[in-house]
Protein backbone atom coordinates (compact mmCIF):
# COMPACT_ATOMS: atom_id res chain seq x y z
CA UNK A 1 0.00 0.00 0.00
CA UNK A 2 3.02 2.51 1.21
CA UNK A 3 5.95 2.43 -1.22
CA UNK A 4 9.58 2.53 -0.01
CA UNK A 5 11.16 5.80 -0.84
CA UNK A 6 14.62 5.66 -1.12
CA UNK A 7 16.37 8.61 0.46
CA UNK A 8 19.94 7.40 0.17
CA UNK A 9 22.58 9.69 1.97
CA UNK A 10 19.91 11.43 3.24
CA UNK A 11 18.89 8.55 5.63
CA UNK A 12 21.81 9.66 8.11
CA UNK A 13 23.09 12.92 6.61
CA UNK A 14 19.90 14.80 7.97
CA UNK A 15 20.50 13.34 11.77
CA UNK A 16 23.70 14.03 11.56
CA UNK A 17 22.55 17.83 10.42
CA UNK A 18 20.23 18.37 13.34
CA UNK A 19 22.65 16.34 15.76
CA UNK A 20 25.68 19.24 14.53
CA UNK A 21 23.19 21.65 15.01
CA UNK A 22 22.26 20.97 18.66
CA UNK A 23 25.59 20.56 19.51
CA UNK A 24 26.19 23.45 18.16
CA UNK A 25 24.36 25.50 20.50
CA UNK A 26 25.64 23.45 23.27
CA UNK A 27 28.90 24.76 23.31
CA UNK A 28 26.84 28.53 23.21
CA UNK A 29 25.29 30.84 25.90
CA UNK A 30 22.65 28.71 27.00
CA UNK A 31 22.04 27.11 31.00
CA UNK A 32 23.41 24.53 31.73
CA UNK A 33 22.51 21.36 33.94
CA UNK A 34 19.12 23.61 35.32
CA UNK A 35 15.90 22.79 36.61
CA UNK A 36 15.29 19.10 37.42
CA UNK A 37 18.81 17.99 35.31
CA UNK A 38 21.15 18.08 38.51
CA UNK A 39 18.39 15.52 40.41
CA UNK A 40 18.34 13.44 37.68
CA UNK A 41 22.26 13.44 37.45
CA UNK A 42 22.72 12.91 41.36
CA UNK A 43 21.03 9.52 41.50
CA UNK A 44 23.69 8.23 38.09
CA UNK A 45 26.37 9.78 41.00
CA UNK A 46 24.89 7.68 43.64
CA UNK A 47 24.49 4.26 41.66
CA UNK A 48 28.24 4.64 40.28
CA UNK A 49 29.75 6.13 43.99
CA UNK A 50 27.83 4.36 46.43
CA UNK A 51 25.89 1.27 44.60
CA UNK A 52 22.31 2.59 45.34
CA UNK A 53 20.14 4.84 45.02
CA UNK A 54 20.05 6.83 48.64
CA UNK A 55 21.53 10.20 47.58
CA UNK A 56 21.51 11.82 50.90
CA UNK A 57 25.32 11.86 50.92
CA UNK A 58 25.47 12.69 47.83
CA UNK A 59 24.04 16.14 47.81
CA UNK A 60 26.01 16.60 51.52
CA UNK A 61 29.50 15.56 49.89
CA UNK A 62 29.23 17.45 46.92
CA UNK A 63 28.71 14.84 44.50
CA UNK A 64 27.11 17.46 41.76
CA UNK A 65 30.91 18.74 41.11
CA UNK A 66 31.12 16.00 38.75
CA UNK A 67 28.28 17.92 36.63
CA UNK A 68 29.35 21.71 37.51
CA UNK A 69 27.29 21.71 40.54
CA UNK A 70 29.19 21.13 43.67
CA UNK A 71 26.73 22.72 46.23
CA UNK A 72 23.98 21.14 44.39
CA UNK A 73 20.77 21.19 47.45
CA UNK A 74 18.24 18.22 47.53
CA UNK A 75 15.74 20.49 47.94
CA UNK A 76 11.83 18.92 47.52
CA UNK A 77 13.42 16.77 44.61
CA UNK A 78 14.72 13.87 47.90
CA UNK A 79 12.82 12.57 50.60
CA UNK A 80 12.88 9.65 52.95
CA UNK A 81 11.40 6.98 50.83
CA UNK A 82 9.22 4.01 53.19
CA UNK A 83 12.64 2.40 54.31
CA UNK A 84 13.89 5.30 55.57
CA UNK A 85 16.42 6.28 53.36
CA UNK A 86 16.96 9.02 51.40
CA UNK A 87 15.57 8.63 47.77
CA UNK A 88 15.22 11.47 44.49
CA UNK A 89 11.20 11.65 43.98
CA UNK A 90 11.98 11.09 40.68
CA UNK A 91 12.12 7.92 38.83
CA UNK A 92 15.45 6.45 38.19
CA UNK A 93 14.43 5.10 34.36
CA UNK A 94 15.96 8.00 33.17
CA UNK A 95 19.48 7.87 35.18
CA UNK A 96 20.00 3.94 34.76
CA UNK A 97 19.56 4.50 30.98
CA UNK A 98 22.15 6.81 31.08
CA UNK A 99 24.35 5.34 33.74
CA UNK A 100 26.99 3.85 31.45
CA UNK A 101 27.60 7.23 29.45
CA UNK A 102 27.47 9.10 32.69
CA UNK A 103 29.83 6.82 34.07
CA UNK A 104 32.92 7.00 31.39
CA UNK A 105 32.18 10.55 30.56
CA UNK A 106 32.22 12.20 34.00
CA UNK A 107 35.39 10.12 34.70
CA UNK A 108 36.87 10.74 31.22
CA UNK A 109 36.17 14.81 31.84
CA UNK A 110 37.74 14.64 35.15
CA UNK A 111 41.09 13.77 33.41
CA UNK A 112 40.96 16.47 31.24
CA UNK A 113 43.59 19.44 31.33
CA UNK A 114 41.95 22.28 33.48
CA UNK A 115 44.07 24.87 32.19
CA UNK A 116 42.93 24.04 28.69
CA UNK A 117 39.03 24.20 29.70
CA UNK A 118 39.89 27.17 31.44
CA UNK A 119 40.76 28.88 27.67
CA UNK A 120 37.15 28.21 26.98
CA UNK A 121 35.86 29.13 30.48
CA UNK A 122 34.77 25.59 31.62
CA UNK A 123 35.79 23.17 34.41
CA UNK A 124 35.57 20.03 34.41
CA UNK A 125 32.18 19.59 35.86
CA UNK A 126 31.21 21.70 33.09
CA UNK A 127 32.90 19.37 30.63
CA UNK A 128 31.29 16.50 31.79
CA UNK A 129 28.11 17.62 31.86
CA UNK A 130 28.54 18.84 28.22
CA UNK A 131 29.19 15.18 27.31
CA UNK A 132 26.03 14.15 28.65
CA UNK A 133 24.43 16.88 26.58
CA UNK A 134 25.69 15.80 23.74
CA UNK A 135 24.98 11.98 24.12
CA UNK A 136 21.40 12.99 24.84
CA UNK A 137 21.10 14.85 21.38
CA UNK A 138 23.03 11.89 19.67
CA UNK A 139 20.21 9.60 20.90
CA UNK A 140 17.44 12.41 19.90
CA UNK A 141 19.07 12.26 16.19
CA UNK A 142 18.75 8.22 16.27
CA UNK A 143 14.83 8.78 16.91
CA UNK A 144 14.88 11.36 14.31
CA UNK A 145 16.83 8.71 11.74
CA UNK A 146 13.94 5.91 12.43
CA UNK A 147 11.37 8.62 11.95
CA UNK A 148 13.19 9.51 8.41
CA UNK A 149 13.16 5.96 7.39
CA UNK A 150 9.19 5.87 8.35
CA UNK A 151 8.83 9.15 6.64
CA UNK A 152 9.91 8.00 3.93
CA UNK A 153 7.75 5.10 3.33
CA UNK A 154 4.23 7.20 3.09
CA UNK A 155 5.60 10.11 1.72
CA UNK A 156 8.26 10.97 -0.96
CA UNK A 157 11.64 12.28 0.21
CA UNK A 158 10.93 15.82 -0.92
CA UNK A 159 8.06 15.91 1.86
CA UNK A 160 10.27 13.47 4.28
CA UNK A 161 13.30 15.38 4.56
CA UNK A 162 11.90 18.73 5.43
CA UNK A 163 9.56 17.73 7.89
CA UNK A 164 11.97 15.74 9.97
CA UNK A 165 14.13 18.72 9.53
CA UNK A 166 11.87 21.21 10.94
CA UNK A 167 10.54 18.02 13.40
CA UNK A 168 14.60 18.67 14.53
CA UNK A 169 15.53 22.20 14.60
CA UNK A 170 12.32 23.45 15.54
CA UNK A 171 11.04 23.52 19.52
CA UNK A 172 10.37 21.92 21.71
CA UNK A 173 12.55 18.68 20.41
CA UNK A 174 15.33 21.14 19.53
CA UNK A 175 14.90 22.75 22.66
CA UNK A 176 14.90 20.19 24.91
CA UNK A 177 17.11 17.64 22.70
CA UNK A 178 20.24 18.62 24.69
CA UNK A 179 18.87 18.13 27.89
CA UNK A 180 18.72 15.43 31.14
CA UNK A 181 14.83 14.89 30.88
CA UNK A 182 12.93 12.38 30.86
CA UNK A 183 10.44 13.48 28.15
CA UNK A 184 13.85 13.93 25.39
CA UNK A 185 13.90 9.32 25.33
CA UNK A 186 10.26 9.56 25.85
CA UNK A 187 10.68 11.29 21.94
CA UNK A 188 13.14 8.40 20.86
CA UNK A 189 10.72 5.70 21.81
CA UNK A 190 8.19 8.06 19.88
CA UNK A 191 9.74 7.89 17.03
CA UNK A 192 10.49 4.09 16.88
CA UNK A 193 6.49 3.42 17.22
CA UNK A 194 6.32 6.07 13.88
CA UNK A 195 8.64 4.24 12.30
CA UNK A 196 7.27 0.62 13.33
CA UNK A 197 3.72 2.41 11.96
CA UNK A 198 5.20 3.39 8.46
CA UNK A 199 5.85 0.00 7.94
CA UNK A 200 3.80 -2.60 5.70
CA UNK A 201 2.10 -5.21 7.30
CA UNK A 202 4.27 -7.39 5.64
CA UNK A 203 7.42 -5.88 6.43
CA UNK A 204 7.30 -6.59 10.12
CA UNK A 205 9.07 -9.05 12.15
CA UNK A 206 8.54 -10.48 15.58
CA UNK A 207 11.93 -9.06 16.57
CA UNK A 208 10.88 -5.40 15.10
CA UNK A 209 7.72 -5.15 16.61
CA UNK A 210 9.16 -7.03 20.34
CA UNK A 211 11.68 -4.36 20.61
CA UNK A 212 9.53 -1.73 19.66
CA UNK A 213 6.64 -3.02 23.00
CA UNK A 214 9.62 -3.70 25.21
CA UNK A 215 9.99 0.13 25.15
CA UNK A 216 6.66 0.78 25.46
CA UNK A 217 6.64 -1.66 28.63
CA UNK A 218 9.40 0.20 29.60
CA UNK A 219 8.34 4.01 29.29
CA UNK A 220 6.93 4.37 32.91
CA UNK A 221 10.15 3.85 34.53
CA UNK A 222 11.32 7.03 32.40
CA UNK A 223 8.44 8.94 34.35
CA UNK A 224 5.19 7.62 35.61
CA UNK A 225 3.00 10.10 33.38
CA UNK A 226 3.90 8.04 30.77
CA UNK A 227 1.85 5.23 31.73
CA UNK A 228 -1.08 6.04 29.67
CA UNK A 229 1.16 7.56 26.98
CA UNK A 230 2.56 3.96 26.54
CA UNK A 231 -0.71 1.90 26.33
CA UNK A 232 -2.19 4.55 23.85
CA UNK A 233 0.95 3.84 21.47
CA UNK A 234 0.44 0.68 21.73
CA UNK A 235 -3.36 1.00 20.80
CA UNK A 236 -2.15 3.06 18.08
CA UNK A 237 0.84 0.10 16.97
CA UNK A 238 -1.81 -3.25 16.95
CA UNK A 239 -4.94 -0.90 15.38
CA UNK A 240 -2.60 -0.62 12.23
CA UNK A 241 -1.28 -4.01 11.69
CA UNK A 242 -3.97 -5.64 13.45
CA UNK A 243 -3.52 -8.39 10.72
CA UNK A 244 0.35 -9.03 11.89
CA UNK A 245 -0.84 -9.79 15.70
CA UNK A 246 -3.89 -11.80 14.46
CA UNK A 247 -1.64 -14.02 12.37
CA UNK A 248 0.73 -14.15 14.94
CA UNK A 249 1.00 -17.67 17.23
CA UNK A 250 -0.09 -17.30 20.82
CA UNK A 251 3.66 -18.12 21.48
CA UNK A 252 4.57 -14.88 20.16
CA UNK A 253 1.40 -12.96 21.66
CA UNK A 254 2.26 -14.01 25.11
CA UNK A 255 5.78 -12.73 24.80
CA UNK A 256 4.96 -9.69 23.39
CA UNK A 257 2.19 -8.82 26.09
CA UNK A 258 5.06 -9.51 28.75
CA UNK A 259 7.73 -7.62 26.96
CA UNK A 260 5.09 -4.87 27.81
CA UNK A 261 3.36 -5.39 30.56
CA UNK A 262 5.67 -6.81 33.17
CA UNK A 263 8.03 -3.51 33.15
CA UNK A 264 5.05 -1.93 34.33
CA UNK A 265 3.56 -4.90 36.81
CA UNK A 266 7.53 -4.24 38.32
CA UNK A 267 7.77 -0.53 38.14
CA UNK A 268 3.84 -0.07 40.13
CA UNK A 269 5.21 -3.43 42.54
CA UNK A 270 8.36 -1.66 43.02
CA UNK A 271 6.63 1.56 43.87
CA UNK A 272 4.64 -0.03 46.34
CA UNK A 273 7.72 -1.69 48.43
CA UNK A 274 9.77 0.96 48.33
CA UNK A 275 7.47 4.47 48.53
CA UNK A 276 4.22 2.72 50.12
CA UNK A 277 1.89 4.57 47.61
CA UNK A 278 1.23 3.28 44.06
CA UNK A 279 1.47 7.12 42.60
CA UNK A 280 4.69 7.40 43.69
CA UNK A 281 6.76 9.91 46.39
CA UNK A 282 4.72 12.81 44.32
CA UNK A 283 1.71 11.45 45.59
CA UNK A 284 2.36 10.72 49.50
CA UNK A 285 1.27 14.32 50.57
CA UNK A 286 -1.56 14.98 48.36
CA UNK A 287 -2.81 14.41 44.41
CA UNK A 288 -0.87 16.78 42.38
CA UNK A 289 -3.70 17.47 40.51
CA UNK A 290 -6.38 20.35 39.78
CA UNK A 291 -8.77 19.25 37.85
CA UNK A 292 -10.78 22.85 38.33
CA UNK A 293 -7.98 24.38 36.85
CA UNK A 294 -7.84 22.41 33.36
CA UNK A 295 -9.02 25.56 31.34
CA UNK A 296 -5.45 27.04 32.26
CA UNK A 297 -3.44 23.91 31.76
CA UNK A 298 -5.30 23.02 28.41
CA UNK A 299 -5.10 26.31 27.20
CA UNK A 300 -1.43 27.03 28.22
CA UNK A 301 0.03 23.87 27.06
CA UNK A 302 -0.74 25.38 23.55
CA UNK A 303 -1.31 29.11 23.68
CA UNK A 304 0.61 30.50 26.81
CA UNK A 305 3.26 33.52 25.74
CA UNK A 306 5.85 31.63 27.41
CA UNK A 307 5.16 28.33 27.76
CA UNK A 308 2.92 26.88 24.75
CA UNK A 309 3.55 25.26 22.24
CA UNK A 310 2.50 27.53 19.53
CA UNK A 311 5.06 30.35 21.28
CA UNK A 312 8.00 29.18 19.94
CA UNK A 313 6.34 26.75 17.10
CA UNK A 314 3.88 28.55 15.35
CA UNK A 315 4.73 26.00 12.60
CA UNK A 316 2.46 23.61 14.32
CA UNK A 317 -0.42 25.41 13.99
CA UNK A 318 -0.97 23.91 11.07
CA UNK A 319 -1.52 20.20 12.35
CA UNK A 320 -5.10 20.39 13.26
CA UNK A 321 -5.71 20.38 9.46
CA UNK A 322 -3.80 18.11 8.68
CA UNK A 323 -5.66 15.74 11.21
CA UNK A 324 -8.64 16.48 10.23
CA UNK A 325 -7.56 16.03 6.02
CA UNK A 326 -5.53 12.81 6.83
CA UNK A 327 -8.61 11.61 9.19
CA UNK A 328 -9.04 8.08 8.47
CA UNK A 329 -5.09 7.41 8.13
CA UNK A 330 -4.24 9.92 11.65
CA UNK A 331 -7.44 9.50 13.98
CA UNK A 332 -6.16 6.42 16.07
CA UNK A 333 -2.96 8.71 16.75
CA UNK A 334 -5.28 10.76 18.55
CA UNK A 335 -5.47 8.77 21.56
CA UNK A 336 -1.59 8.73 22.37
CA UNK A 337 -1.71 12.35 21.91
CA UNK A 338 -4.36 12.77 24.45
CA UNK A 339 -3.25 10.17 26.94
CA UNK A 340 -0.40 12.24 27.36
CA UNK A 341 -2.10 16.03 26.94
CA UNK A 342 -5.27 15.52 29.22
CA UNK A 343 -3.72 14.53 32.25
CA UNK A 344 -0.50 17.34 31.67
CA UNK A 345 -3.70 19.76 31.73
CA UNK A 346 -5.07 19.08 35.27
CA UNK A 347 -0.86 19.07 36.63
CA UNK A 348 -0.52 21.90 39.21
CA UNK A 349 2.89 22.37 37.71
CA UNK A 350 1.75 22.06 34.08
CA UNK A 351 4.35 25.13 32.68
CA UNK A 352 7.04 22.48 33.64
CA UNK A 353 8.79 24.69 36.01
CA UNK A 354 12.66 26.15 34.94
CA UNK A 355 13.08 24.41 31.63
CA UNK A 356 11.71 25.50 27.65
CA UNK A 357 8.29 25.69 26.54
CA UNK A 358 6.21 22.50 25.99
CA UNK A 359 8.40 20.12 27.90
CA UNK A 360 5.62 17.62 28.72
CA UNK A 361 4.20 17.61 24.86
CA UNK A 362 8.08 16.89 23.85
CA UNK A 363 7.58 12.58 23.24
CA UNK A 364 4.12 13.66 20.97
CA UNK A 365 5.78 16.03 18.49
CA UNK A 366 6.44 13.10 16.23
CA UNK A 367 2.50 12.03 15.88
CA UNK A 368 1.87 15.75 15.30
CA UNK A 369 4.03 15.99 12.48
CA UNK A 370 3.10 12.53 10.78
CA UNK A 371 -0.17 14.38 9.64
CA UNK A 372 1.52 17.13 8.71
CA UNK A 373 3.91 15.02 6.34
CA UNK A 374 0.52 13.30 4.53
CA UNK A 375 -1.45 16.28 4.53
CA UNK A 376 1.49 18.41 2.41
CA UNK A 377 0.16 16.75 -0.36
CA UNK A 378 -2.91 19.24 -0.76
CA UNK A 379 -1.90 22.37 -1.84
CA UNK A 380 -3.62 25.05 0.77
CA UNK A 381 -1.46 22.65 3.56
CA UNK A 382 2.12 23.96 1.67
CA UNK A 383 1.09 27.16 1.06
CA UNK A 384 0.43 27.53 4.78
CA UNK A 385 3.18 25.62 5.74
CA UNK A 386 5.46 27.26 4.18
CA UNK A 387 4.30 30.94 5.49
CA UNK A 388 4.32 29.78 8.85
CA UNK A 389 7.90 27.91 8.12
CA UNK A 390 9.12 31.34 7.01
CA UNK A 391 8.22 33.01 10.36
CA UNK A 392 9.24 29.67 12.38
CA UNK A 393 12.84 30.18 10.46
CA UNK A 394 12.95 34.01 12.09
CA UNK A 395 12.68 32.15 15.50
CA UNK A 396 15.05 30.49 14.97
CA UNK A 397 17.80 32.74 14.09
CA UNK A 398 16.63 34.52 17.58
CA UNK A 399 17.45 31.07 19.51
CA UNK A 400 20.44 30.81 17.85
CA UNK A 401 21.55 33.78 18.25
CA UNK A 402 20.52 33.98 22.01
CA UNK A 403 20.12 30.52 23.09
CA UNK A 404 19.02 31.90 26.84
CA UNK A 405 15.83 32.86 25.13
CA UNK A 406 14.41 29.41 25.62
CA UNK A 407 14.21 29.68 29.37
CA UNK A 408 11.83 32.28 30.62
CA UNK A 409 11.36 34.61 33.08
CA UNK A 410 8.17 33.88 34.36
CA UNK A 411 7.16 37.73 33.53
CA UNK A 412 4.65 37.02 30.97
CA UNK A 413 6.87 38.19 28.00
CA UNK A 414 8.61 35.78 25.16
CA UNK A 415 11.60 37.15 25.04
CA UNK A 416 12.37 34.87 21.24
CA UNK A 417 9.63 36.79 19.95
CA UNK A 418 10.44 40.06 21.30
CA UNK A 419 13.74 40.05 19.47
CA UNK A 420 11.74 39.98 15.90
CA UNK A 421 10.41 43.30 15.39
CA UNK A 422 6.80 43.90 14.31
CA UNK A 423 5.67 40.11 13.23
CA UNK A 424 7.12 38.79 16.70
CA UNK A 425 6.30 41.72 18.85
CA UNK A 426 2.52 41.60 17.47
CA UNK A 427 2.71 37.60 17.77
CA UNK A 428 3.77 38.06 21.21
CA UNK A 429 0.84 40.51 22.32
CA UNK A 430 -1.73 38.30 20.28
CA UNK A 431 -1.11 35.22 22.80
CA UNK A 432 -1.94 35.47 26.83
CA UNK A 433 -0.01 35.11 29.45
CA UNK A 434 -2.30 32.21 31.49
CA UNK A 435 1.13 30.83 33.19
CA UNK A 436 0.92 33.98 35.39
CA UNK A 437 -2.16 34.02 35.99
CA UNK A 438 -4.10 36.06 33.57
CA UNK A 439 -7.40 34.92 32.73
CA UNK A 440 -7.93 32.17 29.86
CA UNK A 441 -10.39 34.32 27.89
CA UNK A 442 -7.78 34.86 25.53
CA UNK A 443 -6.73 31.23 25.36
CA UNK A 444 -10.21 30.88 24.32
CA UNK A 445 -9.87 33.48 21.50
CA UNK A 446 -6.86 31.64 20.08
CA UNK A 447 -8.46 28.56 20.35
CA UNK A 448 -11.43 29.78 18.18
CA UNK A 449 -8.57 31.39 15.58
CA UNK A 450 -7.33 28.24 15.39
CA UNK A 451 -10.40 26.84 14.31
CA UNK A 452 -10.93 28.89 12.37
CA UNK A 453 -7.71 28.55 10.37
CA UNK A 454 -7.85 24.94 10.79
CA UNK A 455 -12.13 25.38 8.64
CA UNK A 456 -10.12 27.63 5.98
CA UNK A 457 -7.88 25.20 5.07
CA UNK A 458 -9.94 22.25 4.87
CA UNK A 459 -12.66 23.91 3.04
CA UNK A 460 -10.10 25.73 0.75
CA UNK A 461 -8.45 22.14 -0.51
CA UNK A 462 -10.03 21.47 -4.49
CA UNK A 463 -10.46 17.03 -3.68
CA UNK A 464 -11.27 14.82 -6.28
CA UNK A 465 -13.82 12.27 -5.31
CA UNK A 466 -10.82 9.27 -5.56
CA UNK A 467 -8.92 11.61 -3.66
CA UNK A 468 -11.19 11.38 -0.78
CA UNK A 469 -11.31 7.70 -0.95
CA UNK A 470 -7.40 7.06 -0.95
CA UNK A 471 -6.80 9.59 1.95
CA UNK A 472 -5.02 6.26 3.90
CA UNK A 473 -3.15 5.04 1.05
CA UNK A 474 -0.53 8.69 1.64
CA UNK A 475 1.81 7.11 -1.53
CA UNK A 476 -1.02 6.89 -3.96
CA UNK A 477 -2.33 10.43 -2.76
CA UNK A 478 1.28 12.28 -3.72
CA UNK A 479 0.93 10.56 -6.78
CA UNK A 480 -2.47 11.68 -7.47
CA UNK A 481 -0.62 15.41 -6.76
Amino acid sequence: MMARMSLGRARWAVPLFIFLNVWGLTTRGKFSVAGDEPHYLIICESLISDHDLDVGNNYTNGGGRWFAVKDLEAGPHARPNARGAIWSVHDIGLPIVLLPAYAVLTRLADRAPEGLLARFRMTRGHFGYGLISVTMAGAVALGLAWFLAGAARVAPPRAAIPVTLVLGLAPPVFSHAFLVFPETLALVVTCAVVWLLCMETKELTPARVAAVIAALGAMPWLHRKFSFLAFGLLVVVVQRHLPWFTQAGQRVLVVLAALFLLPQIAFHAWTWVFWGHLGGPQMLDSLPFTPDKWQAGSLGLLFDRERGLFSYAPIYLVAPACFALTWRASRWLLVPVLALYLPMTVYVDWAAGFSPAARYLVPLMPLLALPVLRALAYRPVRIVAIALLAFQILIGIAIWQHPRVLWQKQLGTNQALERIPVLGTGYERALPSIATGDSVVGGWICLAVLVGLTTAIVLSKTLRTEDTEVTEDTDQLWKDR
